[in-house]
Order: structure tokens, then sequence, then C-alpha cells
């Protein structure tokens, strides 16, 4: 399956932006171990912005730009990248089976007479029955 949607991509994306492809593609490799520590964010056509995960790695790869411009451009048909931005990003969490199956108890929430007085005032029918369950939907996560 990834192997037909590569070959589709490559047959949409026109034969100039192929190298970006190749890029995304191949970026694990290109990068080895630091891979872990930066992602790419945007690719322009001189310009490669990566996010990057701690504050001290934006550091340390920004000191190292020049060798790693260098190691992206072999890499590619030609020079392309001339200059690599860097910014801290947060690292994405990965869902975990316990985080899908995590169970909130249901609160028994109930609209005030206060708040049935000023539903009473919407004349729709539909809007105030949407308008009570939200105002129960917000109770109920705030409880």
């Amino acid at each position: 399956m990834p192997e037909q949607v590569h070959s589709l991509i490559t047959a949409l994306l026109p034969d100039e932006h192929q190298w970006k492809l190749k890029l995304l593609t191949q970026w694990q490799t290109i990068m080895g171990n630091l891979h872990a520590h930066v992602t790419i964010e945007k690719i322009t056509e001189d310009t490669l912005y990566l996010g990057v995960f701690n504050s001290s790695w934006l550091q340390e790869l920004y000191l190292l730009s020049p060798l790693l411009c260098e190691t992206i451009n072999k890499n590619l048909d030609r020079a392309r990248i001339k200059q690599l931005r860097f910014k801290q990003v947060a690292r994405k969490k990965k869902k975990t089976v316990s985080d899908t199956q995590t169970f909130k108890p249901v609160v028994a929430v109930s609209v005030s007479e206060r708040e049935k007085r000023h539903l009473e005032k919407v004349k729709d029918p539909e809007l105030r029955q949407a308008l009570q369950l939200f105002l129960i939907r917000c109770k109920r996560e705030h409880s």
C-alpha cells in the first residue's frame, strides 16, 4: 500500500518538486540519529524549516547548520538547500490504547431553574434543545 501511495504522489508531483519528496522520504537516513530530535516543518525552494523538540537541541543544530546543509544537499540531485531555519515545536503525543480507552464516569447534571427560564425565552424549539444539551455538556466537562 505505501508503495502505491508513493508512486501516485510521484506521478502527480511536477518534476521540479520531486527532490522535495525524496527529502521527505529519506529524512531518517539523511539525518541519522539526529532525526529523533528534528522534523521537517516546511520546504521552500532554497530554505528548509525544521522543528526541534528541545531548546538545547535547537541551539546545537543551529551551530551545526552548515554541516547539516551540506549533508542534506549531498543526498539530493544538486545543492538545493541554502539555508536552514529552526523553531522549537512540541513533540506530538502518540495515542496509546490506554488513552483511547479511558472512560470518565457520567455525572448527573441538570439545568437550574434560572437556566430553564432563560432557555424558555428561546422561541425556536430545536435551538432551545441544542442550547440545553450544550449547557449540560459544558457542565459535565467542568465538573
